[in-house]
């Protein structure tokens, strides 16, 4: 990857939204604090529940600091009377505010987010785009436990938001009001062992890739005409020379011998960008850096 545009991957974090479980009924919320929060009661056996979801950054702008998130945060549950909770659910979001970042660097987000979907065998995994222009919108992962995005925040928020790209990291089906260790410890884990698994990244891509192409190559209607057009349509699923000789080497018109000949060849060509392991390390540790931003100011 280009270094400087490595160097440009920065991000701003803080918390987005939270959801807290509290016993009994959230009722007479102070109207100083009515738009932070959304109030759903719930009744069991064992009696009535209420889950709240709060969002911070309505109550006097946006917060990037964890010390004022506390007390924002406190303020909010005191005008709603909620003083016995737990956290269910905590968002972090980390954005850039360039209107081209999401363009430029949602492919290396693909990899990190395919990095978890692979270590955790994530099923619920999607990429979304536009139904006309065919932009692509988000790429999101989804388990019991967690969840993360990358998304085109200009375009869900029509231009509204400051922020231009985001990358979310939801917490869910947890019971606890640490978000210190949730954030930092648990999903600097989740990033750490992602890492280890880049070449199982790889081959999930190729097994999938190789399909796609055998499949296609004689379809009619015609999907790629060569097996240059199907490279170029799915460069987006190529993230290192390593990957591409392996998937070239797959093909009977081209087998192993042939594979990082051709690879090289195309990369001069058509110029597709690559990672490098570091490169995902550098990413990485921005959202690590983020992070610690966020909670030590």
């Amino acid at each position: 990857m280009n270094q400087k545009k490595l160097k440009d991957y920065t991000l701003t974090g803080s918390i987005h939204t939270l959801a807290v479980k509290s016993p009994g009924m959230v009722e007479d919320v102070q109207e100083s604090v009515s738009n932070c929060i959304i109030v759903s009661s719930q009744a069991k056996a064992d009696g009535r529940t209420t889950t709240s979801i709060i969002n911070p950054n309505k109550l006097m702008g946006d917060v990037f600091k964890f010390s004022e998130f506390e007390t924002v945060f406190d303020t909010i549950l005191a005008g709603a009377g909620i003083s016995d909770y737990s956290i269910v659910r905590a968002d972090m979001r980390f954005d850039n505010y360039d209107p081209e970042h999401y363009k430029a660097y949602a492919k290396l987000n693909r990899y990190l987010i395919s990095a978890l979907a692979v270590n955790y065998k994530v099923r619920n995994s999607y990429r979304t785009t536009n139904l006309f222009s065919q932009k692509q919108l988000s790429v999101a992962i989804k388990n019991k436990y967690f969840e993360i995005e990358n998304y085109d925040k200009e375009a869900e928020s029509n231009g509204t938001d400051m922020a231009k790209s985001r990358l979310e990291e939801r917490s869910k089906a947890w019971k606890d009001t640490d978000l210190r260790s949730e954030f930092i410890d648990h999903w600097f884990a989740r990033w750490d062992k992602a890492l280890k698994n880049l070449d199982a990244v790889q081959k999930r891509y190729n097994d999938e890739l190789e399909k796609i192409y055998m499949e296609g190559k004689n379809a009619y209607p015609c999907k790629f005409r060569s097996l240059t057009d199907f490279l170029i349509q799915y460069q987006d699923c190529i993230f290192c020379k390593a990957q591409m000789i392996d998937l070239l080497s797959r093909f009977p018109e081209v087998g192993p011998a042939k594979a990082k000949t051709r690879a090289e060849n195309h990369k001069k060509r058509y110029g597709i960008e690559y990672f490098s392991k570091k490169d995902v390390e550098t990413a990485i540790a921005e959202v690590k850096r983020a992070t610690i931003e966020f909670y030590n100011g």
